[in-house]
């Protein structure tokens, strides 16, 4: 019995090629979102009217507390997943139109 083996079989490895290159093209036209800039003042607002660190509010919606310092220092590339933690965690809008007013 003969055992053959293929070139490169097994290995986790991707081959660069075309389809690599249509990516990167495609790559440099993405706009990043952003924070609306009223929101990293009303998540500081919300956190300190309850009292709260941010480490504290980190632990509440189970995120690292790096995560709370970029949202609220405005350089985090905004997840509509972690805005509605924030929201619930807070009691407050943070997404749409009445920014910073309670939840209803």
């Amino acid at each position: 019995m003969d055992v053959h083996t293929k070139y490169g079989a097994g290995q986790n490895k991707v081959l660069g090629g075309a389809n690599q290159k249509k990516i990167v093209e495609s790559e440099e036209d993405i706009a990043l979102p952003e924070l609306n800039p009223s929101v990293p003042q009303a998540i500081q607002r919300a956190r300190n009217a309850l009292k709260m660190t941010q480490k504290e509010l980190a632990f509440k919606i189970n995120e690292r507390p790096g995560v709370i310092n970029e949202y609220e220092s405005g350089s985090a590339i905004p997840s509509q997943a972690v805005l509605s933690k924030l929201e619930k965690a807070l009691n407050v809008k943070l997404r749409g139109k009445e920014i910073g007013k309670p939840l209803k």
